[in-house]
């Protein structure tokens, strides 16, 4: 294997890191990765989404390959404004005020490097599609709205996952949510509360018999929001919850949205309350088997640079969710974050050049 350019590596990396790229407003860091590509004659196709875009860069190979997606999104969670990145011994952190933004800025490192390795010293490589999905934080937004029509690929890797490389993510949970509206009577709660009907009593009725939390190892349900009324002084005639639930297993989901209906109904019997609700698929989950073409296309590649592949299930959905229900075959890969979301994440350079190694062996299979 040809030797990765550490220090341009992580020069790419920290580059990355310090333009603020927060929902919505990835402008800035799609104009530094279209700009790089297009110095290695890269052709690119920006792709309208809200107020934003979605990158696609398409690299023509050697036809006897598969061609393959590789995709991350550029997008980060807040706060990301003036990261300083602090390396210290093989550590790459912030300095403790913002997050990092190796989620999942990383993993575009990487694919620039493997780039720019692999173009630079003509190397026989896969066909490549690189997808760069803006708007992921904010419930996968990019991707959803992104036109599957425009790619050719049947495989895609989405690096995008904590952890160490050589973590294969092949289950993912589905997940959905609800808005559940409870509309009561208002009434004086000091001279006439009998004649009123609490909508946040029936409200937390409905919350008291839902199970919550861990429900097993591969489903939870969590109520996020709620609220209701105006006044101590008025029986409340209206209270709002958002809440959630998700499960690897989609008969598991089916049985708890019974569950949640059953409760409702009962409820608005009981108090006389109108309830009405909305019911959303964010996403959905999917298993993949050890012996799928997919999953033994990165197993291979792992084993080639000496890193032996550990299978593991996420509670959470990514980019990769979107592809599979698209018809691509996909997994989710972890690309060497450690503690995303919070001002506590960081990365190390050995896992940086890992992941490096790891997407030069994915485009330039032996």
């Amino acid at each position: 294997m040809i030797k990765i350019n550490k220090k341009r590596l992580i020069k790419t990396f920290l580059d990355l890191v310090k333009i603020p790229s927060p929902s919505w407003h990835e402008k800035e860091v799609i104009q530094y990765i279209d700009s790089r590509l297009k110095k290695l004659n890269i052709k690119t196709k920006k792709t309208k989404c809200g107020t934003s875009y979605n990158l696609l860069a398409r690299i023509s190979g050697n036809p006897n390959f598969e061609s393959i997606i590789l995709s991350a999104h550029t997008d980060t969670v807040m706060p990301c404004n003036r990261v300083k990145p602090i390396i210290k011994n093989g550590i790459i952190y912030s300095e403790g005020k913002t997050i990092l933004g190796s989620d999942d800025k990383a993993a575009i490192a990487m694919f620039i490097e493997a780039l720019e390795i692999t173009i630079k010293n003509k190397l026989s490589h896969r066909p490549i599609e690189i997808l760069l999905s803006c708007a992921e934080e904010v419930g996968l937004q990019g991707i959803k709205n992104f036109n599957m029509s425009l790619l050719k690929s049947k495989y895609a890797f989405v690096f995008d996952n904590s952890g160490d490389i050589g973590n294969i993510i092949i289950k993912t949970p589905y997940q959905y949510t609800y808005k559940i509206h409870v509309k009561g009577k208002s009434a004086h709660a000091g001279m006439e509360p009998e004649k009123g009907i609490s909508a946040v009593k029936a409200l937390a009725s409905i919350i008291d018999k839902l199970p919550n939390g861990r429900i097993d190892k591969e489903t939870t349900i969590n109520v996020g929001k709620i609220s209701g009324g105006t006044a101590t002084n008025i029986v409340p005639d209206m209270a709002f919850a958002e809440l959630e639930m998700r499960s690897v297993q989609l008969h598991k989901i089916e049985a708890l949205k019974n569950k949640l209906l059953k409760i409702i109904k009962k409820t608005e019997s009981k108090y006389n309350a109108v309830i009405e609700y909305t019911e959303n698929l964010e996403y959905p989950g999917f298993i993949k088997s050890k012996d799928e073409y997919v999953v033994k296309i990165i197993e291979t590649a792992l084993e080639n640079i000496s890193i032996e592949p550990t299978f593991t299930s996420s509670g959470g959905g990514s980019d990769a969710n979107i592809l599979n229900s698209k018809g691509i075959d996909t997994v989710n890969i972890a690309c060497g974050m450690t503690n995303p979301h919070s001002i506590n994440e960081y990365i190390t350079v050995d896992n940086l050049i890992k992941g490096t190694e790891l997407v030069l062996e994915l485009i330039n299979p032996r």
